[in-house]
């Protein structure tokens, strides 16, 4: 597919002639027409210049066919990325441009595959869950010897969705509200999401269903003519296909008739964020807000600086899925505001550490918010209990059993803890327990609480939880696995136990760096030190160039989705750098100061320092 962009800026010629009336007068010319302004139509193929046309004011400017070689004229556009068509009918009351689109005149099989991937009630978005799920149910009918491809679907109203290559929400190729032919029906606004007309993010829109019903979708492609926009501050060589993009391209539909009725909806809503979940979506009672008559509410104590918001999560029957509404900043009423600060995402962010209450009111869309900053966690000591190793629940609980059985903190105050090497057997099943600190007696009515499957992130398919209300861990594969609780989060991770330490890969991505590529190039890896304690990676922070960037952590050889991000929320104590790399607000680390500095990553303790790395 083509590389060079047809998309130029737009350029704009000035020639405005006024003449004087008396004059004229006196040359014997009507002066109803003499009196009137001159204005420049000027006529472009990308930034070149075809022609100018002269128009007075009140006339129309000129529709005609320009040619080009080994192209067919298309139309001519207002906007020099074609967003909308140039108004041959309208007045000329100011100088104005005009933009041809040309089409390749003969056009390559398309060889993609297009996928529908999105969230909502529909029972094929809902399986979708944004591509997490996605199989060939989702993919759109190619018509043969055409650059044609069909999807017929039942959308409700609040769907968002749209179409792309992958079927994995990796966005390549997206086909977005960008591409919408039509909107509205008789009138009635059938889908949206086509914020900016003349913005290129436009194309990447998901389209949101205003009007439910069922629809037959008709993507039409013109991969000779794909573009990509290669001045977009993420754009990379190794990511450009999530910026292809393609003025030609056209998606257009038709209602076929009324959806079928649903069966009652469920709308959960659940915290997310830097820190409290390392932005994954983690669904349990430490972080879902509990809802009475549609009032939703969640104490949960947060560290200062917490970026976070409210996700939601839809439940249709038996069916469960991510949802597409969320609680940001916007929601906040006044008094709220002097708890909480927001970023230019509307994401929120903890003023301070200490227990927030969290309360929305559906009806009005309003989140207040109180804050005791008294309330902190009660410390604890963690247990795994379970059948895991052939051994009977509770064995935890006697004195010879509880050292082999119990968490170990990483570091002290770390607030994460660890238990190494521990033999799984098959179809065995655990949860975690906390107990006060320190209690030398444990019993079943003197502990603090539970985490189970709703706790594990990164499960796999070695665990799954047992069935129905039973959400224990249950082991699929037997071996010997490191299992790590993080007690701010609240979050499980379960890995295998290898000897060697090297068993990870940490990538750096962010601005001025690598275009925040998700790319798995060795160049943006750490490289594990020769006494396999630490991780590190030698950034070099150009003047003038202040970088902003996080840390990926996943598995030995794991290529693909997203890994455990490492951000503000991690910096350690140790480096003589750190105060550089502070960011002012927000997760990701900042540094606008020019040098070369050391990343190190140590692995007991799971916390990243900077260090200067002199005459470098």
């Amino acid at each position: 597919m083509k590389r060079a962009t047809k998309i130029a800026g737009l350029v704009v010629a000035t020639a405005v002639c006024v003449t004087s009336m008396s004059v004229l007068v006196a040359c014997g010319d009507d002066p109803a027409d003499t009196a009137k302004n001159e204005y420049t139509v000027t006529y472009y193929d990308g930034t070149k210049e075809l022609k100018k046309e002269t128009v007075k004011e009140g006339e129309k400017a000129t529709r005609w066919t320009p040619t080009k070689e080994n192209y067919t004229f298309v139309d001519w556009y207002a906007t020099p990325n074609f967003a909308h068509k140039f108004d041959f009918d309208a007045p000329i009351t100011e100088n104005k441009s005009a933009f041809a689109q040309f089409a390749s005149a003969t056009q390559s099989d398309d060889t993609r595959d297009f996928y529908i991937v999105g969230s909502g009630v529909s029972p094929v978005l809902m399986e979708s869950n944004w591509g997490n799920s996605t199989s060939d149910k989702h993919k759109m009918t190619k018509t043969e010897g055409k650059n044609e491809y069909t999807y017929t679907v039942d959308l409700y109203e609040g769907d968002k969705f749209q179409f792309e290559i992958t079927g994995t929400g990796d966005w390549q190729n997206q086909r977005g509200a960008g591409y919408l032919t039509e909107t509205k029906l008789d009138g009635t606004t059938v889908f949206s999401g086509a914020q900016t007309i003349g913005d290129n993010s436009s194309y990447r829109l998901d389209i949101k269903c205003e009007y439910s019903g069922n629809y037959t979708f008709t993507l039409t492609t013109h991969p000779d003519d794909d573009t990509y926009e290669t001045n977009h501050p993420s754009y990379t060589e190794d990511n450009k296909e999530a910026f292809n993009i393609n003025p030609l391209d056209t998606l257009s539909w038709k209602r076929n008739g009324n959806a079928p009725e649903i069966t009652e909806k469920i709308t959960d809503y659940f915290i997310k964020g830097s820190g409290i979940t390392n932005w994954k979506n983690m669904v349990n009672a430490s972080t879902k807000m509990t809802n009475k008559n549609g009032v939703y509410s969640l104490e949960v104590y947060l560290k200062a600086n917490e970026e976070f918001m409210f996700a939601s999560q839809f439940t249709v029957g038996t069916a469960v899925s991510e949802g597409n509404l969320y609680i940001k900043a916007d929601y906040l009423d006044e008094a709220s505001k002097a708890y909480i600060d927001q970023k230019p995402s509307l994401n929120m962010v903890a003023k301070a550490s200490g227990t927030y209450t969290f309360t929305f009111t559906e009806a009005t869309n309003k989140l207040t918010v109180a804050f005791d900053a008294t309330k902190t966690p009660v410390l604890a000591d963690y247990y795994l209990d379970g059948t895991y190793d052939g051994g009977n629940w509770g064995d935890f609980m006697g004195a010879e059993n509880k050292a082999e059985h119990k968490f170990t903190e990483t570091v002290a105050g770390s607030g994460v803890f660890v238990l190494e090497n521990v033999a799984l057997a098959k179809d065995g099943q655990m949860v975690l327990r906390a107990y006060p600190k320190d209690e030398s007696e444990l019993t079943w009515n003197n502990g603090l609480g539970n985490f189970n499957y709703t706790y594990l992130y990164g499960g796999g398919n070695d665990f799954s939880a047992v069935d129905g209300n039973n959400l224990n861990i249950k082991v699929l594969t037997a071996g010997n696995y490191d299992i790590t609780f993080d007690s701010y989060s609240k979050m499980i991770t379960i890995a295998k136990h290898v000897e060697s330490k090297d068993n990870l890969d940490i990538y750096i991505k962010g601005k001025n760096i690598n275009g925040w590529a998700h790319n798995w190039s060795e160049d943006y890896m750490l490289t594990i030190s020769e006494d396999e304690l630490t991780y590190e990676y030698v950034l070099t922070v150009e003047e003038g160039k202040a970088v902003e960037f996080g840390l990926e952590k996943h598995p030995k050889g794991e290529k693909e989705g997203y890994g455990t991000y490492l951000g503000a929320s991690a910096m350690g104590t140790s480096g003589d750098a750190n105060d550089k790399f502070k960011p002012e607000s927000g997760t990701n680390f900042t540094c606008s100061v020019a040098g070369t500095y050391k990343i190190v990553y140590t692995i007991a303790t799971g916390t990243l320092d900077f260090y200067a790395v002199p005459n470098a």
